[in-house]
């Protein structure tokens, strides 16, 4: 009864925001109900000063149950919410620690010798997930119709850009077996040749990156100095996150315009998918590294545009309390799991070869916004993050996704300029055979290479894709061995084929 009174309560209010003040005020009565002489578990952001009154027998550290980012907002009326840490001889340490970490402490609560302070004699301190600090609220996460409402309010796009933000958020879970040693990183791009949609976008992305906890912003400096004022310690603190999870966007306009937009630090990230990156881009080329790597490369039409929300910038640590619950619930996906998407990868190939011909294969080659092999692992990416989103990967999220990648390409063949779209074809003609039947076969290759586990396709898969693709068997090994003969397949295993590129 509580529970459904709770639920109505919360319909009428909408969920209560995870702020400083409210963590401070919760760690405070949690540290209030603990008798003195009992024995504590507590999580929380360790501060390496001394606090005022310290006796000289021992280590005395404050822990504080708020982040850097959250100590920096705390209002200045709040109550300071610090536990002293006694550390002595006898406290078994665990890990790495420095000031600013995420630990684990255990041990007996103690009146502190000075104001109103608790002290706990810790028997261990151990560093911590930083993930933690987020899952530990699950009650103040947020419905999947509550993120929607929270981000559609604040941008205002075409509504497959909205979602594909919203899905974003969440990162992607790894791909156990993929060939590419990923992280969590997803890429949402916007590209037009006109320079005020892509700096309507570029706009939009830094407003909310600033709502983002400074623990998730990709930076080069990890370090923070604060200070209390009441205590009259200033703390220096490095940043705790470690979870592997971040985001980047970029702060000037001029590294909208690098090759890699992002700064020298950061393009081995950027290669590796090691951060979430929101980009705008004033440039529509096929060849472009942003395209070929954003699970999402829209082209817009008309300028983004967002308002300030109160109601997101309130509810943004209850977005990312969500998004951290959703990162462990999925938290990997395996390539039996990816089986069906790729066999529906392959016939959105198939189909989108039949309709556009040359064309579509010209942007499929090595380095464009639709290499085959890449643009599948980030299909794959762009399925993990809506799964991560619902909870779970089901069949319609596959469809979903193919539907977006459709948007995708007919955007990129229907708004690049045709004297580009000719070029791009003529190129491609150049490095196929005359032969209509090969290059049938050649592209029949690419499909079944573009969703294989380490990029190679055994030579009886190859056969079976080429007899499913109608090919009488006998003319399919025919075809097969002359394509290896001719240069444009070769067998760096015995059974095992590769396209030469």
């Amino acid at each position: 009864m509580m529970e459904e009174l709770a639920e109505l309560i919360r319909t009428f209010r909408g969920p209560e925001p995870l702020n400083p003040t409210k963590r401070a005020r919760d760690f405070q009565a949690s540290i209030q109900r603990v008798r003195t002489g009992d024995y504590l578990e507590v999580y929380g952001f360790l501060l390496m000063r001394e606090p005022p009154g310290s006796p000289k027998d021992a280590v005395y550290y404050l822990l504080s149950p708020l982040s850097p980012s959250e100590l920096e907002k705390l209002p200045p009326e709040s109550p300071r919410p610090y536990l002293v840490l006694k550390i002595d001889e006898k406290t078994s340490i665990s890990g790495e620690l420095s000031s600013g970490s995420y630990v684990l402490a255990r041990g007996i609560l103690e009146p502190y010798p000075w104001g109103t302070l608790k002290m706990l004699i810790a028997d261990e301190i151990s560093s911590s997930d930083y993930s933690l600090h987020w899952t530990e609220r699950s009650e103040l996460a947020l419905s999947q119709s509550e993120v929607e409402s929270l981000i559609m309010d604040t941008v205002y796009a075409n509504y497959d850009f909205e979602k594909a933000l919203v899905y974003t958020f969440f990162a992607a879970p790894s791909i156990i077996g993929s060939r590419h040693a990923w992280g969590e990183g997803v890429y949402l791009s916007a590209f037009k040749r006109e320079d005020k949609i892509a700096l309507s976008v570029w706009e939009t992305f830094k407003y909310l990156y600033s709502l983002l906890p400074w623990e998730l912003r990709l930076k080069r400096n990890s370090w923070m100095e604060l200070e209390d004022p009441a205590l009259g310690i200033d703390f220096r603190l490095k940043d705790p996150n470690n979870s592997g999870l971040s985001y980047y966007v970029p702060q000037t306009k001029k590294i909208l315009e690098r090759e890699i937009p992002a700064p020298k630090w950061a393009e081995k990230i950027f290669k590796n998918k090691e951060a979430v990156f929101l980009e705008s881009r004033g440039l529509l080329n096929p060849k472009d590294p942003l395209a070929n790597l954003s699970e999402a490369p829209f082209i817009l039409t008309e300028p983004v545009g967002y308002d300030r929300n109160r109601e997101l910038e309130e509810l943004m640590p209850n977005l990312i309390a969500t998004v951290f619950l959703q990162r462990r619930k999925v938290g990997s996906l395996n390539l039996g799991e990816l089986e069906t998407f790729r066999r529906k990868f392959e016939e959105w190939l198939s189909r989108n070869r039949l309709e556009y011909g040359e064309k579509f294969d010209a942007l499929r080659l090595s380095g464009m916004v639709f290499e085959t092999n890449t643009r599948y692992l980030l299909s794959s990416h762009l399925l993990g993050s809506m799964a991560r989103f619902e909870g779970r990967l089901t069949r319609s999220l596959i469809n979903d996704v193919l539907l977006i990648n459709q948007e995708l390409l007919d955007m990129w063949i229907n708004e690049l300029p045709a004297e580009v779209l000719m070029k791009l074809v003529k190129d491609y003609e150049k490095y196929i055979s005359s032969d209509r039947r090969a290059n049938l076969a050649l592209s029949i290759f690419m499909d079944v290479e573009a969703t294989s586990a380490d990029g190679s396709v055994s030579r009886e898969e190859f056969l079976r894709a080429l007899v499913e693709h109608g090919f009488k068997k006998r003319d399919a090994e025919s075809l097969m061995e002359r394509l290896i003969r001719e240069g444009y397949l070769y067998e760096p295993f015995r059974g095992k084929l590769k396209l030469i590129r």
